[in-house]
């Protein structure tokens, strides 16, 4: 819907709310952060995100997307999967939001499952694809099902999770391990 009349939207007001709900799901979770809360940080009224924002469930996705690792950070090959994976395992921040969002799946599973479907299914069938695509190549013993590429790459991002801070080269290292005892041959690909 077009804006007829009156003051034109302060974009910066937007990312200010965004980095504000992060913030506060973080540190409160889903339950415990608040609109008053996230306007007061963010340091705009309750209306200026209500007009943004149907609900705390529309804000929250936005910020989740918001969170969104930039799309240069996309891999081509399981090789810089590895790297990006675990970049982003070795940030605290993202550990904690993803540990919260996860946390929300039992009081909050709408919230969850939309971000399954637009943030985490996507993400999966491009995993997939690089899994098919490894296989293929020959990266993998033939025969090897992508689906357990896609797992241990599951259970990596749970194992961090759970055990909390991790540096990104151990992560990395971890993967590639896991990596090697599917089969994955090391004079194939860099990474």
């Amino acid at each position: 819907m077009d804006r007829v009349g009156g003051r034109p939207r302060d974009p910066g007001n937007d990312v200010a709310i965004l980095d504000a709900a992060l913030d506060l799901l973080i540190e409160d979770g889903f339950g415990g952060a608040s609109i008053e809360a996230i306007a007061k940080r963010a340091g705009v009224a309750k209306m200026t995100v209500y007009r943004r924002w149907k609900s705390k469930e529309d804000l929250f996705l936005a910020a989740l997307e918001h969170a969104r690792p930039p799309e240069g950070a996309n891999a081509e090959s399981i090789g810089e999967l590895v790297v990006t994976v675990a970049r982003l395992l070795s940030q605290n921040r993202f550990r904690m939001l993803m540990a919260r969002v996860v946390g929300a799946s039992v009081d909050h599973p709408n919230l969850v499952g939309a971000y399954v479907e637009r943030y985490l299914r996507p993400r999966l069938s491009g995993l997939a694809e690089l899994a098919r695509d490894a296989v293929g190549k020959g990266e993998f013993p033939e025969g090897t099902d992508p689906a357990v590429i896609e797992d241990v790459f599951a259970g990596a991002i749970g194992f961090v999770l759970l055990r909390g801070e991790v540096a990104e080269a151990e992560i990395a290292g971890r993967l590639r391990g896991m990596l090697r005892h599917l089969g994955r041959r090391e004079d194939l690909h860099l990474g």
